[in-house]
């Protein structure tokens, strides 16, 4: 049996120091019982390639005397962050998956340490906490923001709803995109916790905004909706986590109905009827769902025969210069009859020229987003389309 050395690490905040507990998949710092723990800790590396050994060599790191092949630093626990943050910025992503590591505290002339060396990990299991410090302080402290990207009417032109992309900010200043959110989440296998704090956050901004916009009339109707990203394996791995948001809404006194959950990366889940239970028990409170990247990375026949979601979002990629290629023409219109035939509604994403929103608007689509329409903001943009002018430019 071993004793677990850490699985919290100290990160520096602004000149102090910031203790952060990191769930780690697989990553444990392991000492034998017997070894004294007065004994100086030691960072063994069996580098992945010359190039890696020379870059340890940088920074202080010798060849074992029992096992040159290996490598080792004296280190002191405050050392720890600064040494794998430098790592993960320093060593290439495969000297990081194929090199690893272990810490000890065994004498370096003792056989026990080749011993503990048979648990090493992958370095990178260490490197990419690290690397994203920050979103682990950003996910503690909630630091997340929102802007709002409006969704038109592309009959009318007016604004119907409003995408809430997440961004965040940590204690140093830096911002960081919905991307970089994701990435960092993916990396540290905290996608589910993101998720839900993401949208717990979302939930109270929307509330705080406390405009005109909270009007109680649908989307079909012209009154603002939200649209919440959210990834259907949450929904899977934590049913309750709904239920949860499900009593926030009411807490906060938001209207279900102008909530529309936007799934993404739905494609593998499609078939699972706890899924469909889960979604259909929150259409029963009144919330709404929306798929992302329709004929991007999913297909349609699954979302229009088994899933019939309330708002299809159109791929950028097939949404791009609609106006001009033929066959992304064909295919716009084959996908706007189905779901019109079914009730469902249509918003082309990605929208950015004028030909691409005069055919869109022209077909019949329902919806519109993109950089042509409107950038997202911090606030509710309530300007509504010069269709003339787009009439006029195509």
């Amino acid at each position: 049996m071993y004793h677990v050395l850490a699985s919290c690490y100290l990160y520096r905040v602004q000149g102090s120091i910031l203790p952060l507990i990191v769930r780690m998949s697989r990553t444990t710092l392991l000492i034998h019982p017997e070894t004294p723990l007065t004994n100086p800790l030691t960072l063994i590396v069996q580098p992945h390639d010359l190039k890696t050994a020379h870059d340890l060599n940088l920074i202080g790191f010798q060849p074992l005397p029992l096992v040159p092949q290996l490598l080792y630093l004296v280190i002191t626990r405050s050392q720890l962050a600064e040494t794998f943050l430098w790592m993960s910025q320093t060593l290439s992503d495969a000297s990081q998956l194929y090199s690893r590591y272990c810490m000890t505290r065994s004498p370096l002339d003792s056989k026990a340490l080749l011993v503990e060396f048979l648990d090493a990990q992958p370095l990178n299991t260490i490197t990419e906490s690290a690397r994203y410090a920050w979103f682990l302080q950003v996910l503690a402290k909630r630091s997340f923001f929102f802007k709002y990207q409006p969704i038109f009417d592309l009959q009318q032109g007016h604004v119907v709803a409003y995408e809430c992309l997440a961004r965040a900010r940590c204690a140093e200043g830096r911002c960081f995109s919905g991307q970089q959110l994701i990435d960092a989440a993916l990396s540290l296998h905290l996608l589910r916790e993101f998720d839900d704090a993401a949208r717990s956050v979302c939930l109270e901004a929307i509330a705080q905004l406390g405009s005109h916009h909270a009007a109680n009339h649908s989307l079909n109707a012209g009154a603002p909706t939200f649209f919440i990203n959210v990834l259907p394996n949450t929904i899977l791995h934590d049913p309750h986590a709904f239920e949860r948001t499900t009593q926030q809404v009411i807490d906060l006194g938001l209207q279900p109905h102008r909530i529309v959950f936007e799934l993404t990366e739905i494609e593998s889940l499609i078939h699972n009827p706890e899924l469909h239970s889960i979604i259909n028990r929150l259409r029963a409170w009144g919330f709404r769902f929306a798929v992302d990247d329709l004929c991007g990375n999913v297909s349609a026949d699954h979302y229009f025969m088994e899933f019939q979601p309330d708002v299809i979002k159109l791929d950028r990629r097939l949404v791009s210069g609609c106006g001009q290629h033929s066959l992304k023409q064909v295919l716009l219109k084959s996908l706007l009859r189905s779901a019109h035939e079914l009730q469902i509604e249509v918003l082309a994403e990605g929208l950015e020229t004028f030909e691409d929103i005069e055919f869109c608007r022209t077909l019949g689509v329902d919806y519109g987003q993109g950089f042509g329409l409107a950038l997202p903001e911090r606030t509710l943009q309530t300007q509504p389309l010069n269709l003339f002018k787009f009439a006029n430019a195509s």
